[in-house]
């Protein structure tokens, strides 16, 4: 029976550190700012975290509270879970019943002072995905990961495979994959994607873009670069 307990414990205690990340962003030095998420608008932020003037920060996704949101701003974020991935599948049948699960996706980590937005922070695992992220049109990806937060309403495990297809040139479409491997809890959570393979294009006709991509839970957060930019 202690074995059990003590393995229980390891769990809890591994799942909660991760929803803890310490780190610096990098190119800060500016002030002691909040870093919140803002899934349901600016004027609903969600605190996960604080920067001070030199970058160092602790952001902590466990126990976060969605009680001072209005239900009209809830239902207008929140959707079913096959939507709101970064990737999305050809069908939503390939999510099973997880598919209609209540989900929102949070693209970057916001900064604010005094209430007011004051930076960006993208997250990634090599700055020369940012580009790419900002404007997937006109800047090529490479290999590596992105992050980002999602809430969901329920526990959800997802662990497959599906395909989509990209405009590439006239009348060429592409076929992408799609691996699902993450669980997530109730609540928020980090999520990684990990390109694995990138499509070379025609620049003329469009930039270069992922082919394969991984979705996971973050195996690494040492490897993740918080890089800022502010107004």
């Amino acid at each position: 029976m202690k074995p059990i307990l003590i393995l229980c414990f390891m769990c809890c205690f591994f799942w909660a550190n991760a929803q803890e990340i310490t780190g610096k962003i990098k190119n800060h030095g500016k002030s002691d700012m909040d870093m919140v998420l803002m899934l349901f608008g600016m004027d609903y932020p969600i605190s996960i975290g604080k920067v001070d003037k030199k970058g160092q920060f602790t952001v902590n996704l466990a126990n976060l509270t969605m009680d001072h949101i209005p239900e009209d701003n809830k239902s207008l974020s929140i959707g079913p879970l096959y939507f709101n991935f970064f990737f999305g599948c050809n069908s939503s049948d390939a999510f099973g019943d997880n598919a209609e699960k209540p989900a929102a996706r949070q693209d970057f980590v916001r900064l604010t002072k005094g209430g007011d937005w004051a930076g960006t922070v993208f997250l990634v695992s090599d700055e020369g995905l940012r580009p790419w992220i900002e404007d997937s049109g006109y800047n090529n990806a490479i290999k590596g990961s992105f992050y980002e937060v999602m809430y969901v309403a329920d526990d959800v495990n997802l662990n497959m495979t599906c395909n989509s297809s990209v405009y590439a040139a006239d009348n060429e479409e592409v076929e992408t994959e799609y691996k699902f491997d993450i669980e997530l809890k109730k609540g928020f959570n980090w999520v990684e994607y990990t390109i694995n393979e990138v499509y070379e294009t025609d620049p003329n006709i469009r930039a270069s873009f992922p082919s394969k991509v991984t979705i996971s839970n973050v195996k690494d957060p040492s490897k993740m670069l918080w890089v800022g930019t502010y107004y």
